[in-house]
């Protein structure tokens, strides 16, 4: 009777072990991913990006990823390939081009690069840009819809409607959209990835806790609007940061600019817009 007791004893010791290092085990476990979390945003994020007249100096050697017509100037689906008119009228596939150039202003690479920001965004996409017609820089925020990342965009109220924008398809596909509805320009170039105020935010309310969402915010800002122009035409700067008082002070402006604009693109409007001669 006594040995069986013991062992009684000793296995409900051996259990209660079990629990409480399995308990450990799983704590530490997140502790750990926590950490490691924190450090791999620890580092700050500094570059700058520019386009000039070097940046059409590659266009002979991206024509290799362009299957040409016989006069060299068309490509096989009846698109204009980069040298056409002596200008980029067509950017070359980013992930085909920037791993083969050796052109520091490429705009492949240039456009590439910021397709690597966007689509790392996990949570969070804010953008307020001027012009919008970049099909690639589109569907990377497609792509981030899809992953789930909640995305707002601010646009001048003229050229939100302008030939080839892409704001029309992004509001067609969810995205909420405002507008400046007075006579001044919207004319900030800029996007915040993940922006640690409105990540905070969001984790709250998905999760229902308090805990903050450790992510490093990351800004995209400078003279260049997105479209093919800008990114092969023209000189242009962007600036990629990830200083806490640079994010802090963009998701701060475009906090208060969101909640000043009162005019909201409705996807039947763009939609009406998009079939309207200008």
């Amino acid at each position: 009777m006594k040995f069986e007791s013991s062992s009684i004893v000793r296995y409900a010791l051996y259990g209660a072990s079990a629990i409480v290092f399995s308990e450990i085990a799983y704590h530490s476990y997140f502790w750990l991913k926590n950490q490691i979390s924190k450090m791999s945003t620890s580092k700050e994020i500094c570059e700058v990006i520019w386009t000039n007249e070097l940046t059409q100096s590659c266009v002979s050697q991206h024509r290799r990823f362009t299957t040409a017509s016989s006069s060299g100037n068309v490509s096989a689906s009846g698109s204009p390939t980069m040298s056409e008119l002596n200008r980029i009228v067509k950017l070359p596939s980013p992930k085909k081009s920037q791993m083969d150039c050796s052109n520091p202003f490429c705009a492949a690479y240039n456009v590439g690069r910021l397709l690597e920001f966007i689509d790392s965004a996990k949570y969070s996409l804010d953008l307020a840009m001027y012009t919008f017609t970049s099909y690639d820089l589109a569907q990377a925020f497609n792509r981030a819809l899809k992953r789930g990342v909640l995305i707002r965009i601010m646009s001048d109220h003229e050229m939100a409607y302008s030939s080839g924008s892409q704001i029309i398809p992004l509001t067609k596909a969810g995205v909420p959209i405002r507008c400046n509805s007075n006579t001044m320009f919207m004319h900030h170039k800029f996007c915040i990835i993940d922006s640690p105020q409105r990540n905070d935010a969001i984790f709250k309310k998905l999760n229902k806790s308090t805990k903050r969402c450790h992510t490093r915010g990351i800004v995209l800002t400078g003279s260049l609007n997105w479209t093919m122009q800008g990114f092969g035409g023209n000189w242009e700067n962007i600036l990629i940061t990830s200083n806490p008082e640079y994010v802090r002070s963009y998701e701060e402006e475009f906090e208060r600019m969101w909640n000043a604009f009162n005019f909201d693109m409705k996807p039947a409007a763009a939609a009406t817009a998009a079939g309207t001669p200008k």
